[in-house]
């Protein structure tokens, strides 16, 4: 079965992962592109749609991108994805712009495949997006279940915190939403490194390598997350994209190597 290439698949603030941030790929798009790859982004055929919506990661005040995942039998992407480019200018792959440019903006008629377990392929995207420097660096970084999270608490005591976003277990360190959107990446470990402030995602480390699951196509890559719905916490602490790949899982688009993800 040919898989399809996932196209704009996000980072959220609701399920941190590494997955690209748009703001880091604003700008960079031919403007001779731009109106051809608009066209095409919103003639896909609708493969598989999701109960809820996506939202603008760009706060624009736009809180319904759409709920489906459109394709052309080569790549796959959220409906919303169009609104990034036209209204932020957001940048994609050149193999995909040359793709829409060739064909004019028109989808060609093609089988469109059904939606099954394994169709979606997120490897070129995350690869892309790693070169363009646009992923945060959040390796080994895993979010924490409610008892993790209690474990967490008991040992932050009176440090002041909104919510415990992400824990790493190999060095202690957890990332705390301190309010207002600023972060801070804090060592629980006695004489641990001074605690790091941020003033939001945008201020965090991008990844500066290739991480294990995207280094070939051979290598297996974990699913990302239905980005714009709250993960139902899972009993056990368990890796970030093991995690996220349950919400897959529950709409059977979800599968070894690659997996795909809503917007």
């Amino acid at each position: 079965m040919p898989r399809l290439e996932v196209l704009g698949w996000w980072f959220s603030p609701f399920a941190p992962s590494t997955l690209p941030r748009p703001q880091a790929l604003v700008g960079g798009l031919d403007p001779a592109a731009r109106e051809p790859v608009l066209r095409y982004l919103r003639a896909g055929a609708v493969l598989v749609t999701f109960p809820e919506p996506s939202f603008c990661r760009f706060d624009c005040g736009v809180d319904d991108m759409g709920t489906r995942d459109l394709t052309d039998g080569t790549y796959v992407w959220p409906e919303g994805l169009a609104h990034y480019v036209e209204r932020h200018a957001v940048r994609l792959p050149e193999a995909f712009v040359a793709h829409a440019v060739a064909r004019g903006g028109e989808v060609a008629k093609f089988r469109r495949p059904k939606a099954a377990f394994g169709l979606y392929d997120r490897a070129p995207w995350l690869r892309w997006a790693l070169a363009q420097g646009a992923c945060p660096d959040l390796d080994g970084f895993e979010i924490p279940d409610d008892e993790v999270q209690e474990r967490i608490r008991a040992d932050l005591g009176p440090v002041p915190h909104a919510a415990i976003l992400l824990c790493r277990g190999s060095t202690r360190e957890v990332v705390l939403d301190i309010g207002d959107g600023a972060l801070e990446l804090r060592q629980l470990r006695a004489g641990g490194r001074v605690p790091q402030r941020f003033a939001g995602w945008q201020e965090w480390p991008v990844a500066g390598a290739v991480p294990r699951d995207v280094a070939s196509p051979q290598a297996k890559t974990g699913p990302a997350g239905l980005v714009g719905l709250r993960p139902e916490r899972k009993k056990g602490g368990v890796p970030m994209d093991a995690f996220l790949a349950g919400l897959r899982k529950q709409h059977g688009l979800d599968g070894e190597p690659g997996s795909g993800s809503k917007e």
